[in-house]
């Protein structure tokens, strides 16, 4: 605990102040969520927008490169948890919500690991109903709460948007405010401050809710928010959660069996394996402790850990676990029913909601393919593409008429890969470090039985090879056509686990009319218009409206490189 305390009293020297006669940290970083509602039935998407800002000027905070998002429902239990990866401070994701999920109300909560150090535990929640009109109530008690005069409660909470005032005469500009479905709308900003334009925000255009609904914080409200934001390192029993600098981190940690055994200094693989591999060799500390960063966006999740070392089958290797949040503090209303006055609204919203699905296939989002990082060791490595050879089905074969620097020796019941360096002679008797998708194979046995017909390509280094404080005499990599190779070692001194990854970004889609033939027949029901979580305020913005009639609120939220809060709605009607 004391090298962890210190390792942040280095950090925060950078981006915090520090009392150093009572080492009081002050955690200069909070969350701001925007959401494209907070009423949701059963089929609709939540779609929502972080940003990661400094606590006391709201201008960007560049300490953490990972969010979490949760949805906590009555019971004070966790629905969904989203990881989400921070690019320039901000962060989006979505979530779609399943017939499983009950009826009720929920907390939407936001936060880092870095902000989990603040002494009131402070994080972002907003108020989240969810309606289920395909599960009936299993509880029937005198404690639900029904509001007998539901108009009244809409119109109330519509008034309170009437009170965010534009900053710096920021001005949202429609060509009309009058619209037939399916014809386009044109929105411009303009700002007597070209400075306010720049800088990250988010836009929703949504039908307004015919069902109860609570307005969110707006990103002007939350600029006036102050929090708690110290943490007491001098208190023993302060829990020290480290920022995730690098992204998403992982910490466990080496045990010896016997307790006595060394677990200092041992080395530790860590393999993702996939297209994109990470592999990466950490050192334990004097307790055996390791921790490993991920910085590379990719959707694989399955992760390998294992010890190298000779005696491998005296440890056994243990994950830290993820924190938890207490939240049995949070504040939720319990036993939510919707009163029958809603039953007709209700269905026609249920009803478009299932349609929409229905043609999901022709309206479907784009995932932002990450881009295709190098592997650790290009471009040193010599690269065999076995579609450019005779292909042999055993490696064996493969390595005798190919891959001519590589040889195997046998011991015992195992075979070892070696490289064969030319330019050193005696070879030295030092193993190379041999990958197959980036998992790191320590019982080379299973590369002997795998058909060489499903590996691509086989990259190999040459001479003394340092990863990290370790080296090994060259290097083996093999790629497969598929990426999915699967290891059958275990062991104790092995991990095989599945890990929560960030959800890819999105394009969303936007329905296009220009050409009224194209989608003549496809129904169009959308509540939902527009989602455009980085807007750009600079070049004016379009989207169509759909075969859905009423009143159609404009929602801009989002904060300037300088801080100033933006927080704009408008609103216009469609008609038939």
């Amino acid at each position: 605990m004391d090298r962890l305390k210190h390792i942040v009293i280095l950090f925060v020297l950078i981006n915090a102040t520090i009392t150093k006669a009572q080492q009081i940290v002050f955690i200069d970083e909070t969350i701001f969520l925007h959401a494209n509602a907070t009423t949701f039935v059963s089929g609709e998407t939540l779609l929502y927008k972080i940003h990661c800002l400094k606590s006391t000027d709201k201008t960007p905070s560049t300490i953490s490169k990972i969010a979490y998002v949760e949805l906590i429902d009555e019971a004070k239990k966790i629905v969904f948890k989203n990881k989400i990866n921070l690019e320039s401070s901000t962060g989006q994701a979505e979530y779609f919500i399943p017939t499983t999920v009950k009826t009720g109300k929920y907390k939407l909560i936001a936060y880092t690991q870095w902000m989990l150090n603040k002494l009131d535990s402070s994080f972002f929640e907003t108020n989240i109903t969810i309606i289920n009109p395909y599960i009936s109530d299993e509880k029937q008690n005198s404690n639900v709460i029904i509001n007998t005069d539901p108009d009244k409660f809409i119109k109330n909470i519509k008034s309170t948007n009437s009170n965010i005032i534009p900053p710096n005469n920021i001005k949202l500009i429609l060509n009309k405010n009058k619209f037939k479905n399916r014809e386009i709308v044109s929105l411009n900003f303009k700002s007597d401050d070209n400075t306010i334009t720049e800088g990250s925000f988010s836009l929703s255009v949504r039908k307004i809710e015919d069902l109860p609904f609570e307005n969110q914080i707006s990103a002007v409200d939350f600029s006036f928010k102050q929090e708690n934001n110290f943490v007491d390192l001098q208190n023993s029993k302060t829990k020290i959660y480290l920022p995730e600098l690098r992204g998403e981190k992982l910490s466990g940690k080496l045990i010896a069996k016997n307790n006595t055994d060394k677990v200092e200094n041992k080395t530790i693989a860590f393999s993702l394996p996939g297209k994109n591999f990470i592999f990466k060799i950490i050192r334990t500390d004097n307790t055996g402790s390791f921790q490993i960063n991920i910085n590379q966006v990719d959707s694989n999740s399955e992760i390998t850990i294992q010890l190298m070392d000779e005696d491998v089958n005296n440890y056994y290797i243990k994950l830290d676990e993820e924190a938890i949040i207490d939240y049995t503090k949070l504040l939720i209303t319990e036993n939510y029913k919707l009163p029958p006055n809603f039953k007709e609204i209700l269905i026609n919203r249920s009803i478009n909601s299932q349609i929409e699905n229905a043609y999901y296939a022709s309206k479907t989002d784009k995932i932002i393919i990450p881009k295709e990082n190098p592997t650790f060791f290009h471009p040193l490595a010599k690269k065999y593409i076995l579609d450019d050879y005779t292909r042999f089905n055993t490696l064996k074969e493969t390595i005798k008429e190919v891959t001519t620097e590589v040889y195997y020796k046998q011991i015992d019941n195992k075979s070892f890969l070696h490289v064969n360096d030319p330019n050193v002679f005696p070879q030295q008797p030092d193993l190379p470090l041999v990958l197959i998708d980036g998992l790191y194979l320590e019982n080379q046995n299973e590369l002997f039985e795998y058909n060489m017909k499903n590996v691509f390509k086989i990259e190999i280094i040459t001479g003394r090879y340092f990863l990290g404080s370790k080296f090994f005499n060259g290097l083996i990599s093999f790629t497969t056509f598929n990426n999915a190779f699967k290891s059958s070692q275990s062991g104790s001194s092995i991990i095989k686990s599945t890990i929560q990854r960030p959800q890819p970004k999105k394009t969303y889609y936007e329905v296009n009319y220009s050409d009224l033939n194209i989608n003549k027949r496809i129904p169009d029901f959308r509540n939902q218009l527009i989602w455009n979580p980085e807007v750009d305020l600079r070049n004016i913005n379009t989207f169509y409206t759909s075969d859905v009639s009423g009143t159609f609120e404009i929602k801009l939220e989002g904060f300037a490189k300088n801080g100033t809060p933006v927080s704009l709605i408008e609103t216009f009607e469609v008609n038939e």
